[in-house]
């Protein structure tokens, strides 16, 4: 996603401020500081977001930020649940990243977005985590559907170490691809819970 002030923000979450910092006419260069979550946007979120002394984001094995992936396209409307039954009979193996298609980034500029997006069920992500999966992303605001304020889909994920990746968009262009190279490397902030990333799916 891009990074804009305007853009729509979990609730709760300062809006992004990109200040001007020096100018090429008085420095000799343009530079400029970020306020901003680091669970703005297409963000990756660390065991210790729920998790007290878990791993923090510069914690995670670089080689968790590559991997390979498979996209399950399953449509769902507000607050819907993408449950057991759905992905049963997917093939998910150790390792694989897994990521949700639900459609719901075409709804980013909707005021229900961020408040009535679809997520996982606690038996789909129970699922998940028996199959030892490398992460699990969606196309949505939360793992968690809007509807539930008790984030027990990320506690029962980030507890077994798994990363959620949140706010993906443009899945629409790898509609016809079941399995990909995903890459989502964060910046190395020391302590911090979570981090933006640019997503890149390679085909």
């Amino acid at each position: 996603m891009e990074i804009v002030p305007s853009m729509r923000v979990f609730p709760g979450s300062p809006q992004p401020s990109f200040i001007e910092w020096s100018k090429f006419e008085i420095h000799g260069y343009s530079s400029e500081v970020m306020f901003l979550s680091t669970h703005t946007g297409t963000h990756i979120d660390a065991p210790s977001h729920f998790i007290p002394d878990s791993r923090t984001i510069d914690k995670i094995k670089v080689s968790r930020f590559v991997s390979r992936s498979i996209l399950i396209k399953i449509p769902k409307k507000a607050d819907q649940q993408i449950t057991l039954n759905d992905i049963i009979n997917c093939k998910i193996n150790a390792n694989d990243t897994v990521v949700f298609a639900t459609g719901w980034e075409k709804r980013f500029k909707n005021d229900n977005y961020m408040m009535n997006n679809p997520g996982l069920s606690l038996d789909a992500a129970e699922y998940l985590v028996s199959n030892r999966v490398n992460a699990v992303a969606i196309d949505g605001p939360s793992i968690d559907r809007g509807v539930d304020n008790n984030f027990n889909i990320h506690s029962a994920l980030l507890s077994n170490d798994i990363p959620i990746i949140e706010n993906l968009c443009n899945l629409e262009e790898l509609s016809s691809v079941k399995s990909f190279t995903l890459i989502v490397n964060p910046l190395k902030l020391v302590g911090a819970s979570g981090s933006p990333v640019r997503a890149i799916a390679l085909v």
